[in-house]
């Protein structure tokens, strides 16, 4: 256990919640302007890989080549290596939000709780997980980030930032 707990897996753990952040609040707020998931999907993906590339490059892998190409190259990478979640998030998006949200609901039980409870009805949290609907899409979008944040790990260590 001591190995994983390196200082580079600590701030790509640090960088990985504050880039789920950044998704959770550009995709909801897109969600809550348009009212359409899959446009949320989309600006909080693309915001969340650049404010990725931006930190993982400066404070996680210290990476320090900032000739143009390089950079040009990683980036391409980087946004390749992210396509395969980008592509996750639709697909479990589109079944589970646009497609079979009633069912997920049902199952999850989530058309069972009582949204005027403080917790759901906060005007911070409302927008969030103020419905059913809003809980579950905010699941599954809990559920995407988590996994993002450990194939992503795995695709920037190996193949993007490598020494």
């Amino acid at each position: 256990m001591k190995k994983f707990l390196t200082q580079e897996t600590l701030l790509y753990l640090i960088f990985g919640v504050l880039t789920t952040a950044v998704y959770f609040i550009t995709r909801f707020t897109v969600l809550n302007i348009t009212n359409n998931s899959m446009l949320g999907v989309i600006f909080g993906q693309v915001t969340a890989i650049l404010f990725a590339y931006i930190t993982n490059k400066v404070f996680v892998f210290k990476d320090k080549e900032w000739a143009p190409m390089a950079v040009l190259k990683q980036l391409m990478g980087f946004v390749v290596g992210r396509l395969f979640v980008f592509a996750l998030d639709i697909g479990i998006t589109f079944i589970a939000v646009e497609k079979f949200s009633d069912f997920f609901i049902s199952i999850l039980f989530l058309d069972k709780i009582n949204y005027d409870f403080v917790l759901f009805s906060n005007p911070l949290f409302n927008k969030l997980i103020g419905s059913p609907e809003l809980l579950n899409e905010f699941i599954f979008a809990l559920i995407v980030q988590v996994l993002a944040i450990v194939i992503n790990y795995i695709i920037s260590k190996k193949a993007v930032f490598k020494k």
